[in-house]
């Protein structure tokens, strides 16, 4: 149980007194205090029920700040989503697409509404993708890329990166902030197809295309626009969409298109309601007045560092932005000596990625086909309105 500290005169940090604060910081302690009891922080066996309930919340607070948008938008996009009916698993032609114009902003927005996660539109550095099924033009899923975290523990461990280099290194990574298949394609795994088209040269190249020469806004200087690899997280706990993905074999053995880092360490703020999130905020911009936020690290980062404020100017433990959900930590490598260049003690990349048609029509083989053969989806477009919360 969670309990109140006893009240002494500097209980919080010294500036909450130079800015008479006192009083509200007082209550924004109770609140957190209040919000935090009421969270469930020991995860049942159903680890993955547990953690989509957690998300739940958040999740329908991020979807109403949509809902007159989808309203709005629904009808004119709705059938680029596809009823079980409409496929034929045959058929189906998988093409990669990068996110460019209006429309297809509108249908990546859509998809990534209807997953149990709260939605978030990346930061940093963004490369956004379609997949679409061209025997019938309809979406079989999407994938996002953001610039990679950092500090990255699982990830950071496992490599020897240099201090001294870990930013020029890093930034030649991305992170894959949404990946998934949509419904019924989900059924007929899918969703693995979306990891190959992480691991695909497209990307790649269009990495290097867009971000050729640009200066970067945390140091101002042009880092290399190589793309050697993608992290990502797996969606709640341990993840069967990204072990044993293959992009193909050597003849004999399987050529694993991703590797678990192990499980992350349970940090992060989903769990603090948007309500309680304003309140925060509020309170942050009343200490520190010049403090804008705004700018480079503008969304999950800027929520990050505003909770993590608030809470050492309260004196509040570190652990309150723990929630001990363990999401497994994945890395993609678009080069074969991917450990040698993270390392420092190679500077030049040996890519190894293949070109999306290869894989998707190896998927098609390995993945679909057989799946097709034993499930049928009952999913598909007539359930997607429910997900957005909408009558089709």
């Amino acid at each position: 149980m969670l309990q109140l500290s006893p009240r002494f005169d500097n209980r919080f940090a010294t500036r909450i007194y130079e800015k008479g604060l006192f009083n509200e910081a007082e209550e924004l302690e109770r609140a957190i205090y209040e919000e935090l009891q009421a969270f469930p922080h020991v995860v049942p066996d159903d680890e993955k029920s547990y953690n989509r309930d957690a998300h739940s919340d958040a999740r329908m607070v991020a979807l109403s700040k949509h809902k007159k948008w989808l309203e709005k938008h629904w009808s004119k996009y709705s059938s680029y989503f596809a009823y079980p009916w409409e496929i034929n698993a045959e058929a189906i032609q998988p093409r990669l697409e990068l996110v460019e114009n209006t429309k297809q902003n509108a249908l990546f927005r859509i998809a990534r509404l209807t997953w149990s996660l709260p939605y978030s539109r990346g930061y940093g550095r963004r490369l956004d993708y379609l997949v679409w099924d061209d025997s019938c033009n309809k979406l079989m899923g999407i994938l996002g890329l953001q610039s990679a975290p950092i500090s990255l523990p699982a990830r950071d461990k496992k490599f020897k990166i240099p201090y001294e280099s870990k930013i020029e290194l890093i930034n030649q990574t991305m992170d894959a902030y949404t990946l998934g298949a949509l419904p019924p394609y989900r059924e007929l795994l899918a969703g693995k197809l979306l990891v190959l088209a992480a691991a695909s040269k497209e990307v790649r190249e269009d990495y290097e295309k867009r971000y050729q020469g640009r200066i970067t806004e945390m140091r101002g200087n042009v880092l290399p626009s190589s793309l050697i690899a993608v992290t990502t997280l797996s969606a709640f706990g341990r993840s069967s969409l990204y072990n044993r993905v293959s992009k193909g074999t050597d003849g004999k053995h399987n050529i694993w298109a991703a590797f678990s880092l192990g499980p992350c360490e349970g940090w992060g703020t989903f769990h603090f309601s948007d309500q309680l999130y304003q309140k925060m905020k509020a309170f942050h911009k009343a200490v520190w007045p010049d403090k804008p936020l705004s700018g480079f690290g503008t969304g999950p980062r800027i929520r990050q560092q505003v909770i993590s404020s608030v809470l050492r100017v309260l004196r509040l433990p570190e652990k309150f932005a723990r929630h001990n959900i363990g999401r497994e930590v994945f890395i993609i490598p678009h080069i074969a000596n991917l450990e040698a260049v993270l390392s420092g003690a190679s500077q030049e990349p040996i890519f190894n990625d293949l070109p999306f048609a290869d894989m998707a029509a190896f998927w098609k083989e390995r993945y679909c086909l057989p799946r097709a053969s034993v499930r049928c989806s009952l999913q598909g477009r007539q359930t997607i309105p429910a997900d957005l919360g909408l009558l089709d």
